[in-house]
């Protein structure tokens, strides 16, 4: 039934849960504080959500009631009962929050006497019931002591008990979880309605609050999520306590407006489905895929076999299942994971076999195929857009990628004292003093693991020396027009053969003149040629020689560079 299955949603909560859990291991930093901040905000943007399906589920109970009482009566009095039980929990949480949030502010005695709360405490406007305050604005959000005290004691061994302690919170809950699982009735044509086998382990799997590892160690479920937890990753951790009462809830109803029609499945076509994870697998890495039966009944899981050998793509015989172990199902879908380690690089697929009894009792079995999947060698690929070497001075492209692996999922860094940031589709290099780079990625594999992958080496350069340029000419060239020297603005630079777009400027440059047996010298403090310069040329005959030399130019990287002598011979 519907309890059986885990949603993405679901699974979501776990995962954010077990990244809280992990977190609280670490010493609490200002980073670590504000992470468990953006945590309660996912939280709550998720309790949002699952409240609002509650609430549209009882609509739709009130609309069926009032279509027909009779029959609607025993399962609508049961949403009720429900509904009520779990905001009463629900309800009892919140006020608990409010509660942990005055004593780490210091404000113990108003929740000893009961005073005015509403500086912990209000009424959401989207979801017209209480809510407290969000984590982020308290003061003290690494506070442990005072919360600790009022929730479990001195002892983590031996919780306190009394009214609002973390004992009495999981007595709540585990009572909560009986009472969804002992839920039953007889209807107005005498049926039996009893909670489905899928969502009793469902409610099992979620509501378990055993002992913990720690160091080592077994402690309390009490002592390891509210002994010496700062009220940051507290907050969080009763937010999940929360969003589990109100899955569980909606689940519950779910199987209740089911059992109205008394609905059962009646498949019109099979189809076997095979969805894998990823068709492009690292070496090292395993190929997973999630294989069903389609419109399969969760209360009656088929059986799966894959055979151990790689199909040869010509036998098309009935897989013969019957020394072979069906493969683990959860939530109705049987999971694969084949082990890549000792295979060839290439394409690989298998083929399987599902046996299902359907609704008139016989057995039938479906073959199926995988898809194809490539096993391939992990590998970077790091390809600068430029040049096969970095130069300062200039933003560098380099394009990074990981084959099989989406670009957010790479841990990118550079060594030698450099940088590198990414922008849009790429990231751009920024040399600093060293003369070696290596740029180095973390790459998260489709099943969370972290894989490192071998870096590679550049060579980290100068940018070149730009080329001088005067009236059209460069330092190759050997003679000028009197045409041409007399009408030159000015001196340039120019970079020759460099992919970059470098703007390079002339800060000052010489002027001699072969005049009469003797040279003339004229200085600019810029790279416009000045008037007395002009003077000078106009005055010059053929078969002088002009001397453009002493050329700074201000370069990119901040430095300045001396550019060759120009010797032009006047014609």
């Amino acid at each position: 039934m519907a309890g059986a299955k885990e949603t993405p949603r679901q699974k979501m909560i776990g995962m954010m849960y077990l990244v809280l859990t992990a977190l609280l291991a670490l010493n609490i930093s200002k980073e670590i504080l504000n992470g468990f901040v953006k945590v309660e905000n996912g939280l709550r943007k998720t309790d949002q959500t699952v409240q609002s399906q509650s609430r549209e589920t009882m609509l739709e109970f009130e609309a069926k009631y009032l279509q027909d009482q009779q029959k609607v009566k025993p399962y609508y009095d049961a949403a009720k009962d429900i509904d009520s039980k779990a905001n009463a929990l629900y309800d009892h949480i919140t006020q608990l929050k409010a509660n942990i949030m005055a004593v780490a502010s210091n404000d113990r005695e108003l929740v000893d006497t009961g005073g005015d709360m509403s500086k912990y405490i209000a009424q959401d406007k989207l979801t017209r019931r209480d809510t407290v305050l969000n984590i982020k604005y308290l003061e003290k959000k690494d506070e442990y002591q005072e919360i600790t005290a009022y929730l479990v004691g001195g002892e983590p061994s031996d919780p306190k008990e009394g009214p609002f302690t973390a004992r009495e919170l999981k007595g709540k809950l585990e009572t909560f979880k009986e009472e969804l699982k002992g839920l039953a009735f007889t209807d107005f044509v005498g049926n039996d309605f009893e909670v489905s086998p899928g969502l009793k382990a469902s409610l099992d799997q979620t509501f378990v609050y055993e002992k913990e590892m720690e160091d080592d160690k077994e402690v309390l479920w009490e002592a390891a999520n509210f002994f010496d937890v700062p009220i940051a990753a507290v907050i969080p951790i009763l937010s999940k306590l929360q969003i589990d009462i109100e899955n569980a809830k909606s689940n519950l109803m779910t199987e209740l407006i089911a059992g109205i029609e008394g609905k059962s499945y009646k498949f019109t076509n099979l189809m076997p489905l095979v969805v894998p994870e990823s068709n492009y697998i690292l070496r090292g890495d395993s190929f997973r895929a999630d294989i069903l039966l389609a419109a399969f009944d969760a209360t009656n899981s088929p059986d799966i076999f894959v055979d151990g050998q790689e199909f040869n793509g010509r036998d098309s015989s009935l897989l013969a299942y019957n020394d072979k172990d069906p493969l683990r199902i959860e939530g109705g879908l049987g999971k694969l994971r084949i082990a890549t380690r000792g295979l060839s690089l290439g394409e690989r697929n298998y083929k399987g076999l599902i046996r299902f009894q359907g609704p008139d009792g016989n057995v039938g079995d479906y073959p199926f195929y995988t898809p194809e999947f490539t096993v391939a060698e992990p590998a970077l690929v790091v390809s600068p857009t430029k040049m096969n070497v970095f130069y300062r001075g200039v933003p560098n492209p380099v394009e990074i990628s990981v084959p099989g692996v989406s670009n957010d999922k790479l841990d990118v860094r550079i060594t030698g004292g450099h940088r590198i940031k990414p922008d849009g589709e790429t990231f751009i290099v920024e040399p600093g003093a060293g003369s070696e780079a290596s740029i180095e990625v973390s790459a998260t594999m489709p099943d969370g693991s972290k894989k490192t992958l071998p870096g590679r080496e550049f060579r980290v350069k100068r940018i070149p020396d730009p080329s001088p340029r005067f009236a059209g000419k460069s330092p190759s060239d050997k003679t000028i027009t009197k045409v041409l020297l007399e009408n030159a603005p000015s001196v340039g630079a120019l970079m020759e053969n460099f992919d970059f777009d470098v703007v390079v400027k002339v800060k000052r440059f010489n002027v001699t003149v072969t005049k009469g047996g003797t040279f003339v010298e004229q200085s600019s403090s810029s790279n416009m040629v000045t008037s007395n310069m002009k003077e000078l040329f106009r005055s010059v005959g053929r078969g002088s020689v002009v001397y453009i030399e002493d050329i700074v130019v201000s370069m990119p990287d901040g430095t300045e560079r001396a550019l060759p002598t120009m010797k032009l011979k006047v014609i």
